[in-house]
């Protein structure tokens, strides 16, 4: 007996018609058979897309023109600066914003009614306000790099009401300043 290789079994499918390029044939997994179907047109590849643009809503013109003084870095804050319009009143003003940091990198926004800390992250949210008829007074430690706001006179046993880190000393003077500013202000000072 000889040994006659045996062709390779093709798996039945629509395959590439041999005698047409223009059309696709049935082929049963042993034979050809007479099922064609125009091969479809091939589309071509899209253009590369452009890079993408981030996409950031508008801000309110009071919140651009604070961003646009901010001297220090944002970086890790934007999301909040672009959440703080949501968080403010209709009739409030932001003065001046800062990064700043309580349980995660955020915004620290000075507006015409009180100090608003705002941080969003993954798994927590962190929103810390003070209106300014409640608060006594606000301390800056340059050593610590802490803002501290109190309800109460300022002294070693009071609790703070709001405290957060602000890296940039210049902007934790524009948030000083912007508060001192602010009609009801409360007595400010850097430590």
């Amino acid at each position: 007996m000889t040994n006659v290789p045996i062709a390779p079994v093709r798996p039945a499918g629509w395959l590439p018609d041999p005698l047409d390029d223009t059309l696709i044939r049935h082929w049963d997994g042993r034979r050809w058979t007479f099922h064609t179907v125009e091969r479809p047109v091939a589309t071509p590849a899209p253009p590369p897309a452009e890079p993408a643009q981030q996409w950031a809503p508008a801000l309110r013109p009071d919140i651009a023109e604070a961003v646009g003084r901010v001297s220090g870095l944002l970086v890790g804050s934007m999301k909040e600066v672009n959440l703080l319009g949501d968080h403010l009143r209709p009739e409030e003003r932001v003065l001046a914003l800062t990064g700043a940091q309580g349980e995660g990198f955020g915004v620290l926004a000075c507006t015409t009614r009180r100090l608003l800390f705002l941080f969003v992250g993954i798994v927590r949210k962190q929103v810390l306000e003070v209106e300014w008829n409640q608060a006594k007074a606000a301390i800056y430690d340059r050593s610590t790099k802490y803002l501290a706001v109190y309800t109460t006179r300022p002294t070693k046993r009071a609790i703070r009401a709001m405290a957060v880190r602000v890296a940039n000393a210049a902007d934790a003077h524009a948030i000083v300043d912007a508060a001192e500013a602010a009609s009801a202000a409360p007595r400010l000072d850097i430590v």
